[in-house]
């Protein structure tokens, strides 16, 4: 499954004022377009290392055909809605599916996605060479949990002490295995 983002997030889990008073820097401004892009880089390393999205954002989800099973699993936890499901014929015309009739929203698995409901089947149909099935959907906290604040808050401390890539003695290991130890809870592995 292919995905990508229609509309990033609106607003960072961390914001530059907490960023500043972990640093201990002050309320000055010099840095703040410096720790927006440590912050923005720090949660997208949170988010690849868990699989999970840190705020709400809109992703597109694209298959080629549908699955021989009943449900189709979203990337990026949790899953908040979905917004459409289509699907596109070899002519290229485009069908919007509907929810309740031709599928649910499975919101509150770990794995968020669609499933049919009760006696539903997939759509037959001559399929569109790619990118046949699009499945748009909103995905992200609202509230982030304590230990991936604190993995990025030890990525951003250290990215913004040490602006080149960096060996000192164990500090790198240790700091590494911090940032994983806080992050494996929350990742999600595919089976």
């Amino acid at each position: 499954m292919d995905w990508k983002i229609i509309t990033p997030v609106s607003s960072e889990p961390i914001s530059l004022d907490d960023v500043k008073l972990q640093l201990r820097l002050g309320t000055g401004t010099d840095e703040d377009t410096r720790l927006a892009a440590l912050v923005r880089a720090a949660r997208e390393y949170a988010e690849s290392y868990t699989g999970r999205a840190l705020a709400t954002q809109t992703v597109e989800a694209y298959l080629n055909r549908f699955p021989p099973c009943d449900r189709i699993d979203l990337p990026l936890a949790p899953l908040q809605s979905v917004t459409s499901v289509k699907y596109k014929d070899s002519d290229g015309t485009e069908t919007t599916m509907a929810e309740t009739t031709d599928y649910l929203v499975d919101t509150d698995s770990t794995i968020g996605g669609i499933v049919l409901p009760y006696g539903g089947s997939w759509p037959s149909f001559t399929a569109y060479p790619v990118n046949t099935i699009k499945i748009r959907f909103i995905a992200g906290y609202t509230d982030q949990p304590e230990q991936i604040i604190q993995a990025m808050h030890l990525l951003i401390g250290h990215w913004y002490e040490n602006r080149e890539a960096t060996l000192i003695g164990t500090i790198s290991k240790e700091l590494e295995f911090s940032v994983r130890a806080l992050l494996s809870n929350y990742r999600i592995r595919w089976f």
